[in-house]
């Protein structure tokens, strides 16, 4: 993409964007061919309205492309809750509310996974509500498995408003579970990947808080469900609760509320533990995300481990190869015969005239060196181990060695920027490299506040989901 375009999207400059067009009529239809991210994706994620809008009118086709992700700008929109965009970008291309992302779902879908309520009314129609995920499923029974609770209720309010909510809330998905099956279950991706990543109980009860709450609005009057519907394996509602919420305090009032509704267990045996229905409804979809985030990672290593390998090689030719060169003859006041030479054939120029500053240059590329090499073994290692099959990489151990390739690769880069800043002071002199050391102060600085800022709103996100 054009860097010029790329900015505009990223500002929502929109007189940029019309220049641009000026110039070449045919940009935005080339730059589909190109690359994966559109000016429309990016305008679409940063949620500039009428940059979008614009460009959609002077390349309708560019709403129709899938970026790397497999998301179109549609999608993006709506899991980024941007109401307008979604709004007009539908005003133009009503058929976008029933395009397929990469994994099979809507933008109502999408909505419906981030709890983009805001967006939902806007999505929300008949077909849209009766498309199915390659699974079965629809917008409710994916706002339940990600625990969408405000989702859930503005969907089910507006499939009652159109006359499908009876349809809608006791659809089955492709193993026969409605979304009261899904709420009852004890365990979901969300839940599991919370308990995974965090290991935090306070997390576990948020979950169970969420999903009582979604049964108790799934049994209302506001939601007319069959409480005693069962799945593919003959279990009601009922059957699940009472195997996945055993000892649960909080979980068996949610018994309480479907016995009160006049939910019954089947009386079928249960073979396996039921704790895992939700889990087996989203084996599938857990495995799509997981490939996805394999391919991700994949590029990842494969990007850091190029990167190693060249600062490998640059460092290796600064210490074979540093900044003046070699002398190349004897010192004009000896002979080789001599036995107090000055400087001989071959030896570094800068070290002799410079050793104090020299010795310090050559210590930090020698770190650099030695870092990248670390990060090269650590990108063999690791794919040697999974290749093999000769160790099992489970989440946890593999967030050890993430983060050892992460430490290693900030070691380089902080190597990597002493390094540069010395060899200034040698070949220039000492302004130069204090300008130099500001500059790169400066950098550092910036990136610290960002992460900061980063990590700041993470923590909020976590704080108030």
């Amino acid at each position: 993409m054009d860097p010029r375009l790329f900015y505009a999207a990223f500002t929502g400059d929109v007189n940029a964007l019309l220049e641009l067009i000026r110039e070449d009529p045919l940009l935005l239809h080339a730059v589909t061919v190109t690359t994966s991210n559109t000016p429309l994706h990016v305008a679409a994620l940063l949620g500039h309205a009428q940059f979008a809008m614009v460009a959609m009118q002077n390349c309708p086709g560019l709403a129709d492309e899938l970026n790397q992700q497999g998301f179109s700008p549609i999608h993006l929109a709506s899991a980024k809750g941007h109401r307008e965009i979604v709004r007009d970008m539908l005003v133009r291309r009503p058929d976008l509310a029933l395009i397929k992302d990469g994994d099979g779902k809507n933008p109502l879908h999408t909505a419906a996974t981030k709890g983009r309520v805001q967006v939902l009314s806007v999505v929300f129609s008949i077909e849209s509500a009766q498309e199915l995920t390659p699974m079965g499923e629809n917008a409710l029974h994916v706002a339940v498995k990600h625990n969408q609770y405000k989702a859930l209720e503005t969907l089910i309010q507006l499939a009652y408003q159109i006359q499908v909510g009876d349809e809608l809330v006791n659809a089955k998905d492709e193993d026969g579970n409605t979304v009261l099956h899904l709420a009852c279950a004890a365990k979901n991706s969300k839940s599991s990947q919370l308990s995974d990543s965090i290991n935090d109980t306070l997390d576990q009860l948020i979950i169970r808080s969420y999903s009582q709450q979604i049964v108790k609005l799934l049994v209302s009057d506001r939601a007319n469900v069959e409480v005693n519907a069962v799945n593919s394996e003959g279990l009601t509602a009922l059957d699940i609760s009472v195997t996945s919420m055993a000892g649960s305090k909080e979980l068996e009032e949610i018994q309480e509320v479907l016995r009160s509704a006049g939910a019954e267990v089947s009386g079928r045996p249960v073979q396996a533990p039921v704790s895992n229905q939700r889990q087996q409804a989203l084996s599938r979809e857990d495995r799509s995300l997981t490939s996805r985030n394999e391919n991700y990672a994949d590029s990842l290593r494969n990007g850091v481990g190029v990167l190693a390998a060249l600062f490998a090689a640059s460092s290796f030719q600064l210490g074979m190869h540093p900044p003046g060169g070699f002398w190349q003859e004897w010192d004009s006041s000896t002979s080789q015969k001599s036995l107090n030479v000055t400087h001989k054939p071959g030896k570094s120029i800068i070290w002799e005239l410079h050793k104090s500053e020299s010795l310090k240059f050559f210590q930090t590329n020698a770190g650099c060196f030695f870092s990248s090499l670390a990060m090269l073994v650590v990108l063999a290692f690791n794919e040697l181990l999974n290749g093999r099959g000769s160790y099992t990489f489970n989440q946890k151990r593999q967030r050890y060695w993430i983060t050892l390739l992460h430490l290693l690769f900030g070691c380089l880069l902080v190597y990597a920027a002493v390094e540069f800043i010395q060899g200034m002071a040698l070949v220039t002199d000492t302004s130069v490299a204090y300008i130099s050391s500001n500059i790169c102060t400066q950098a550092w600085v910036t990136m610290a506040v960002y992460f900061l800022l980063a990590f700041c709103s993470l923590v909020h996100g976590r704080l108030t989901r």
